[in-house]
């Protein structure tokens, strides 16, 4: 007789029993952990509808079992206070899943990620849609024609940042603030697609994180305990906003005048990787092998693409030296390592492109010094872009010379002095004085 372990999902929404009234599910062993139980329990007595649910569906069950030659049974370990009170960690989800183990039966989930881990444990599992999707996802109706970035918090209103008259602005989406029930429907929503679009890029996949990116959308999703409520940020591929050209032809020249260290600071913190990838388009055809490096799994790039090697991204950057492109893309820069990557494709004689959020060029600045000395630093970059939502680029290159900084008196001494220069006027000098970068804004020295 088939063994059927259901877990909390597909008690509270009503998925086991909606098959076992179709007959799909008759003739069988229905055994119902405990853990679950205590769970659904625990919800009821904080008033929480899900609990009440979930217990209706199993006194309903009861009700029609005998009728489809369903035996009941319940198995498995309590939980503890500790478990219940941590249960959006995961540890309910692993007491039932240890009861599917023991039991040798097959676990029923709608919960994509509880689906993935019995699978990499190697339990039988089913994963049953939790509803029918509707043709469009539930944030959708948030995303207006300028919104670019959406925020979605449970019991915060939603807003957006729009694209408003070239620049970015918050508005508030709804007077309603955002419920559970909605951030769980987005996830169900971005799950269930992942699972059946084989074009989804997956970026992290965790239990208390999400991160996609599909159909010009990247998809964010966090959960506690990793942050305090759940919440979701969905970004929108800006060039859909954006004319392209005012986005992408000033790296495309800056690159075809010879220019092979170029960072892009990504002003507005939008999604960039659709830029990357337009830019590497642009790259090949005019001729210049470029590749792509990124933290993501990707498996739907236009151009070639590399993920960490054993999850090392110096690793693929070595490999890719063996055959050396003209260009290589980093994606998106976070961390100092990242930088450090730069800085090795440069001196291997690899043309960069780097984007890295950044609010200003002086954190920027800062963050290249943490790895890299202010002489090297004009080895390493040639070329600063501020990119902007409205498509308004400033170029600043990169000079080197060793003098006294303007500003400072002769006496202080000869040093070694890194050159900001947009439009032939240098805006930015950067130095150091006793060990600390000064990031001096010339225009402003001028004023005085």
């Amino acid at each position: 007789m088939e063994k059927i372990i259901p877990d909390t999902s597909v008690l509270i929404n009503g998925a086991l029993l909606r098959l076992i009234e179709a007959g799909e599910i008759r003739d069988c062993e229905l055994i119902i952990p405990l853990a679950a139980v205590d769970e659904l329990q625990a919800q009821a007595s904080k008033g929480r509808d899900i609990g009440l649910r979930g217990l209706e569906e199993i006194k309903r069950i009861r009700e029609i079992s005998g009728e489809k030659g369903i035996r009941i049974r319940f198995s498995g370990e309590r939980p503890s206070l500790d478990d219940i009170r941590l249960a959006r960690s995961g540890r309910i989800d692993a007491l039932i899943r240890d009861v599917a183990r023991a039991e040798g039966g097959v676990l029923y989930t709608s919960d994509y990620v509880q689906a993935l881990v019995a699978e990499a444990e190697g339990i039988p599992v089913r994963y049953i849609e939790p509803y029918q999707r509707p043709e469009e996802p539930a944030y959708k109706r948030y995303l207006r024609p300028d919104v670019v970035n959406l925020y979605l918090r449970d019991g915060v209103k939603p807003y957006a940042e729009v694209l408003r008259n070239g620049r970015l602005e918050t508005v508030m989406l709804d007077d309603k603030p955002c419920s559970e029930e909605l951030l769980n429907e987005v996830l169900e929503e971005v799950m269930a697609v992942a699972r059946v679009k084989e074009d989804t890029d997956i970026i992290m996949l965790r239990p208390e994180a999400v991160v996609l990116e599909m159909d010009d959308y990247r998809i964010r999703i966090l959960k506690p305990p990793l942050s305090d409520r759940m919440e979701a940020v969905i970004q929108r591929n800006v060039l859909q906003l954006v004319p392209e050209g005012d986005v992408v032809e000033p790296i495309i020249q800056e690159c075809s005048s010879g220019r092979y260290g170029v960072l892009v600071l990504n002003l507005d913190g939008v999604y960039s990787f659709p830029i990357a990838e337009r830019v590497a388009e642009k790259l090949w055809e005019i001729g210049l092998d470029t590749r792509i490096i990124g933290r993501a799994r990707r498996v739907n790039a236009s151009v070639p693409y590399y993920s960490p090697l054993d999850g090392d991204l110096e690793k693929t950057l070595h490999l890719i030296f063996l055959s050396p492109p003209d260009y290589i893309i980093v994606d998106e820069v976070f961390e100092s390592r990242d930088l450090k990557l730069v800085k090795d494709a440069r001196l291997a004689g690899v043309g960069v492109i780097a984007f890295k959020q950044s609010r200003s060029i002086e954190t920027a600045i800062i963050s290249l010094m943490e790895v890299m000395s202010l002489p090297l630093l004009s080895q390493v970059i040639d070329t600063i872009i501020l990119m902007k939502c409205s498509g308004a680029s400033e170029i600043f290159h990169v000079s080197a010379s060793v003098r006294a900084p303007s500003g400072l008196s002769p006496e202080s001494g000869i040093k070694h002095v890194i050159e900001l220069i947009r439009a032939g006027e240098t805006v930015y000098e950067i130095y150091e004085v006793d060990g600390r970068p000064i990031i001096s804004n010339i225009r402003k020295l001028r004023t005085y």
